[in-house]
């Protein structure tokens, strides 16, 4: 018998289209300037039903992080293959971190009121700490099987240096072809600390 996919309940579905709304609100706002009442009008609902879905504009927010870090870890995930080699592992994190539907304007905005954020320590510096350490720890993942242990800590430092480098160089303005750009000499990077990378593609 054929399953289709599970039905998503309303409030599921209400919550998703506030934090895609406090996306928008944020990039426009700021962080510090976005309140619930914006981000309802931005939604179509009333502050009363979004009080309903979320505790509080700290929680909103938090969420919305965890949204756009989600939809960072999903570009990657897809470009993963399912048992993937640690070449193919390093070329997925690579790529998945500057494609362009998670590096839209408004979440490029977004990401940016974040980082500001974080700074001053609190639940999103936690989440974006968190963040950054899931993205090393899948390079660490696949370079410790690529080149001698005594080289493994500079090799994940430096290819993590240059997404994170590349990512924020993008998130004030960038085009597809920056985007390519980013891709393209970061890989070019990875493979000159990692020669074996070299006949991977």
């Amino acid at each position: 018998m054929h399953r289709g996919r599970k039905k998503r309940s309303v409030k599921d579905m209400r919550r998703d289209e506030l934090m895609e709304a406090a996306i928008m609100v944020i990039a426009k706002e700021g962080l510090h300037g976005t309140t619930l009442s914006q981000i309802a009008v931005e939604a179509g609902m009333s502050t009363a039903l979004v009080n309903h879905y979320f505790d509080s504009k700290e929680d909103l927010l938090e969420a919305t992080m965890r949204r756009l870090s989600g939809r960072y870890r999903s570009e990657i995930m897809a470009l993963m293959p399912a048992d993937p080699t640690p070449a193919q592992r390093l070329r997925a994190i690579i790529e998945g971190s500057f494609q362009p539907d998670n590096l839209t304007l408004a979440s490029r905005k977004a990401w940016v009121q974040f980082l500001v954020n974080a700074m001053s320590g609190g639940r999103i510096f936690h989440l974006f700490r968190l963040t950054g350490e899931r993205v090393v720890s899948n390079i660490r993942y696949a370079v410790k099987q690529l080149v001698p242990p005594d080289q493994v800590d500079d090799t994940v430092d430096g290819i993590a240096a240059m997404i994170d480098g590349f990512f924020w160089e993008n998130a004030t303005d960038c085009s597809a072809e920056d985007l390519m750009r980013a891709r393209r000499i970061c890989w070019n990077y990875a493979c000159l600390l990692i020669p074996a990378l070299r006949s991977s593609h």
